[in-house]
């Protein structure tokens, strides 16, 4: 093709390429004058008046705290739906600028209007009468204070108006006009909230500045219905206004007390908690796990915020116009809350409760746990408290109950936070460490003519004058002979006892990860001279039978007492097996930790084994009588003296509670192949043989009870043949099992 053809045909192109170019640029033109033309003449007056009364108001969408599940997947702790009271300061009554305005109207001066506001404001917080802002005002005045009012859209009667002879009189009426007075005075009404709550919730309203006055700050969580309503409908009616009730959601505590100390409870954070976790996305009026598994779990358990726009007039009362659409769309409607994940721990609902409800003490604590791998299947303190009545507010009821038993510390987590001499649970100890380091044999007996004589002091046996005769290290356990320990306490010295201590987890906290831990007390010779007292061998008889300057927590008890029954190893207690998402995908696996393994001749655990077996189970044992005629149960039985008795130790059934002995049984089961251990603990119950070994039993024939129900229904299960549907196995006799995703 030639050059000249090409430009013969170039003009005809681009004036056809031309006018559809200009018909395009016109008809958008056109769309364009058309939109300005509805939106600036048709509606302008419309819209211009709307966008002067609305603003942006970002909500969180809160959201959902993790579930805690039993080891079952059955619900502990979950979510319900709840409502939350918030004030935005921006759309607090501002009652200064309120005043200023309506004082143009009339051409009053900014200090007359900045004094009236102060005196208006003073009248609202003690409910005086109705106060001048203008007479003898004329018509038109008056008229355009009316209209002026109606344009800031306040309340007809908040600015009565008087006709007389010498004009019209109008007043402010400090019950009806908006200012943070009247609003915080009714709001604290409406909630219940004492003056002291009032002042400090005002003082929080008045110090914000800048932008963070678009910010909500949280009132009340979780109020009752009979509140909501009757709230809801003022907010509504224009009668307080920056103030909103959401729908939000609420801790749910399904069972109440059970396991409270365990599973813990939440709480608003403090301005403290605040400081330190700002950066991670907290906010003033979140919760926050403040004990047990709500607080180990933090991380996992909190979710992420979302956020929603919503238009708001100058009241804060959210808007549903068409202007309100458009603006929501171009900023960003919604974004949604990512839930938290759901933690499965290793206790069981139904021995759970078994453990509650078999505990008959005043205080105390009671742990099951597996010897294998350390996993706890109940765990509980005694005195309690109910975490549905403190999570968010502290319900008046309940604090007033828990004030009543204060002298018996409901708030102490016994388990791991309280130490208490162990008395002859201890003994293992002693004879672990006698044995391990040849100061005696399985063939050695002992004269026990019912006392111990060292330097002139005379050590009692609890079998009192008639002794136990000649007694072996096996029989030493079963008939829980004193004068055995105290032989053996003198032989080995403190520092013997105190290795032995160490190597069972004594004197050390277990790593349970449910809180702060007590370490308990192993006094060496060291320990004496850093506390300024004298060692003498005394110290380590008494120490033999668990006495004297020997401290431990239950939680410790119970891993030395699990490190016999599996031949040695000393595990770290668990109270969660694995960290999921919502909806079962598994995040982390929490598997079972041996923290050491005990250095010692299987032989000489062997005879504690025989030992702790005979308690039980031969008519000679100090908890024969308590035994279990479906499953032979290996144990230790405890009495810790509180107070010195002397010779007569009944007198102390007869003493005042808080200078009774503490009960103590430990035991585990079955004797030939160990699954379970348990410790109960009865402060201040008495004797270890009468007020805690029969609370072990009882949970330990649950534990039995549910492991040959378990057996059955598998057997039965196996017999009844299983559906593959997609991934779900569908059962006949149980319903459909959905299959986890594996990491």
């Amino acid at each position: 093709m030639s050059y000249e053809g090409q430009q013969q045909r170039d003009p005809s192109t681009a004036l056809g390429r031309a006018y559809a170019m200009g018909i395009v640029v016109i008809l958008a033109f056109s769309a364009v004058a058309v939109r300005l033309y509805v939106l600036q003449i048709q509606r302008g007056e419309e819209f211009r008046n709307q966008s002067q009364n609305n603003f942006f108001r970002f909500e969180r969408l809160e959201h959902s705290r993790g579930e805690i599940v039993d080891r079952r997947g059955r619900v502990l702790v979950t979510n319900r739906p709840a409502a939350n009271i918030y004030i935005t300061p921006a759309f607090f009554p501002q009652t200064a600028q309120l005043v200023t305005r309506l004082g143009r109207a009339i051409g009053m001066g900014r200090n007359e209007t900045k004094t009236l506001s102060k005196v208006l404001d003073q009248a609202a917080e003690e409910g005086g009468l109705p106060i001048l802002l203008a007479d003898g005002l004329s018509t038109r005045s008056a008229e355009a204070l009316r209209r002026r009012q109606l344009e800031m859209d306040l309340p007809l009667d908040a600015v009565p108006m008087v006709r007389s002879q010498d004009g019209v009189a109008a007043y402010l009426d400090p019950t009806v006009f908006p200012s943070p007075a009247r609003a915080l005075k009714r709001l604290g009404l409406l909630l219940g909230m004492d003056e002291r709550e009032v002042v400090t919730l005002g003082r929080r309203v008045k110090r914000t500045r800048g932008l963070a006055r678009y910010r909500d700050i949280l009132v009340r969580r979780d109020v009752t219905p009979e509140v909501e309503g009757p709230l809801t409908l003022e907010v509504e009616l224009g009668e307080l206004p920056g103030v909103s009730v959401r729908r939000a959601s609420a801790r749910d505590y399904r069972f109440g007390s059970l396991a409270a100390h365990t599973i813990g409870y939440v709480n608003e954070l403090s301005q403290t908690d605040l400081n330190e976790r700002r950066s991670q996305g907290y906010r003033l009026g979140d919760v926050i796990g403040r004990a047990g598994v709500e607080r180990t779990f933090e991380d996992a358990l909190r979710g992420t915020d979302g956020r929603e726009t919503v238009v708001v007039d100058s009241k804060g009362r959210a808007q549903s116009t068409d202007l309100a659409e458009e603006l929501q769309k171009q900023v960003g409607l919604r974004e949604k809350p990512r839930p938290g994940h759901r933690v499965v721990l290793t206790l069981d609902l139904e021995l759970q409760r078994a453990a509650e409800q078999s505990f008959d003490g005043q205080a105390g604590a009671v742990i099951l746990m597996e010897v294998d791998t350390g996993a706890l299947l109940a765990l509980t303190s005694t005195p309690s408290y109910n975490p549905s009545l403190l999570a968010g507010y502290f319900h008046p009821k309940e604090k007033a109950r828990l004030a009543s038993i204060r002298k018996l510390r409901p708030w102490r987590f016994r388990a791991i936070q309280d130490t208490f001499a162990p008395g002859s649970t201890f003994k293992i100890v002693t004879a672990l460490a006698a044995l391990d380091g040849q100061h005696t044999h399985s063939n050695e007996q002992i004269t026990c003519p019912g006392h111990y004589d060292l330097g002139g002091i005379r050590w009692r046996c609890w079998r009192d004058k008639k002794g136990h005769g000649k007694v072996d290290i096996i029989n030493s356990l079963a008939w829980s002979c004193d004068t055995f320990y105290y032989t053996m306490g003198a032989r080995i010295g403190i520092e013997s006892l105190v290795k032995m201590g160490k190597k069972l987890g004594f004197g050390a906290p277990t790593g349970a990860s449910l809180g702060r831990e007590s370490s308990g007390i192993m006094p060496s010779q060291d320990w004496f001279r850093r506390h300024r007292e004298i060692y003498t061998l005394g110290q380590a008889v008494n120490a033999s039978i668990g006495q004297g300057k020997v401290t431990v927590t239950p939680m410790q008890l119970a891993v030395a007492y699990v490190a016999i029954a599996n031949g040695g190893h000393v595990m770290r207690p668990r109270i969660a097996s694995r960290i999921e998402t919502y909806d079962g995908n598994i995040v982390e696996e929490i598997s079972p930790e041996v923290v050491r393994t005990l250095d010692v001749d299987p032989y000489h655990l062997k005879l504690v084994q025989d030992g702790l077996r005979k308690v039980v189970n031969h008519p000679s044992g100090t908890a024969y009588r308590r035994r279990l005629a479906s499953m032979e149960v290996s144990g230790k039985t405890g009495t810790a003296q509180v107070r010195k008795l002397g010779a007569d130790r009944k007198k102390s059934r007869s003493m005042e509670w808080k200078y009774r002995d503490h009960a103590w049984f430990a035991a585990y089961a079955p004797s030939d192949a160990p699954e379970v251990a348990v410790v109960v603990f009865n402060e201040h119950g008495g004797s270890g043989s009468s007020a805690a070994a029969p609370i072990a039993m009882k949970i330990l024939d649950a534990w039995r009870i549910q492991k040959e129900e378990n057996r059955s229904l598998n057997t039965a299960t196996q017999k009844i043949p299983s559906m593959v549907v997609g991934a779900a196995v569908v059962n006949p006799a149980s319903g459909p099992s959905v299959t986890r995703n594996q990491p």
